[in-house]
């Protein structure tokens, strides 16, 4: 009979023979442990996400991995100080599963990048890969898609919009937020932008009409418009085509103390929530569909 290995098995025995090339002092009975842990798939019960996990421990694994983000819901959600959402949720999940702690600190978007490259702390979520972080910055494997959408006023456009190229907003006014994914294409397109610091303006000037179109994950931008306009919601729709269809993942520090071994931690420990049922009951647990789950 010809049985086909699962691909969490697989992708175990791989991660565990990177182990040797990543640390070489680790001995060949704690990687293999590694592998069997994998290719049981072990389930473990989902516990809330909080800013610091956890678990029983009896090595080294007792000193939390400590990352930084900042409020991006629902990826990312600062609950009076604490880390809740999609990513903090997954994070901490994962970890568990290798029996290891972490934390959370909230900082701006451009202090945590400058801490996780000095090493104050190991990574930052959720991010986009590109040439310019890949050239400071090590990744994990993908956690999420990421699907962004170009919002506008249901008043200006009442019977929708649809684009082709970004050149179509050429003669629309498009609002942006400095230091996004977008700029350089935007740039390119020779699209004119009104940039402001944050989504959440964006989403006030649509509704008054001070700018067309804003480009938003659309998780992002529906999770703003609720919090921020409940009573005007028909007042907002998003063209159906996503900009890009990208995937979130950890940004992580190239001189934090054991990083490599850390970000083949994690992820295994996501491969493992994946194999197990853990990951999707996050992803519903937040009423997000499976479109953003990454293989």
């Amino acid at each position: 009979m010809n049985i086909k290995p699962s691909l969490f098995y697989l992708q175990s025995l791989k991660l565990s023979a990177t182990f040797y090339k990543a640390a070489p002092w680790y001995t060949r009975w704690r990687i293999l442990l590694f592998a069997l842990l994998g290719s049981l798939g072990t389930v473990f019960s989902l516990a809330v996400a909080r800013s610091e996990t956890e678990v029983p421990n009896t090595s080294s694994t007792a000193n939390p991995v400590v990352f930084v983000t900042s409020a991006y819901a629902p990826y990312v959600i600062n609950s009076d100080g604490m880390a809740r959402g999609l990513f903090p949720d997954i994070v901490t999940a994962a970890f568990r599963e290798m029996n290891q702690m972490v934390h959370f600190q909230f900082q701006p978007w451009v202090r945590g990048e400058n801490s996780v490259k000095l090493g104050k702390v190991f990574a930052t979520f959720p991010y986009l890969k590109n040439a310019a972080r890949e050239s400071e910055f090590d990744f994990s494997e993908p956690v999420l898609f990421f699907y962004p959408k170009f919002f506008y006023n249901t008043e200006r456009f009442p019977h929708g919009f649809e684009w082709e190229t970004l050149a179509d907003f050429k003669r629309y006014r498009v609002g942006g937020v400095r230091g996004y994914w977008y700029e350089q294409s935007f740039k390119q397109a020779g699209i004119e932008v009104q940039y402001v610091t944050s989504d959440r303006q964006n989403i006030a000037m649509l509704l008054v009409q001070r700018i067309d179109f804003t480009l938003i994950d659309e998780l992002v931008g529906w999770n703003l418009i609720y919090e921020t306009a409940p009573d005007k919601i028909d007042k907002y729709a998003v063209a159906s085509r996503p900009q890009s269809s990208d995937a979130f993942h950890l940004m992580i520090s190239r001189n934090y103390p054991n990083a490599k071994l850390l970000r083949l931690t994690f992820d295994l420990g996501l491969a493992k929530i994946k194999q197990n049922g853990i990951y999707q009951q996050i992803l519903d647990q937040y009423q997000v569909t499976s479109e953003y789950a990454t293989p």
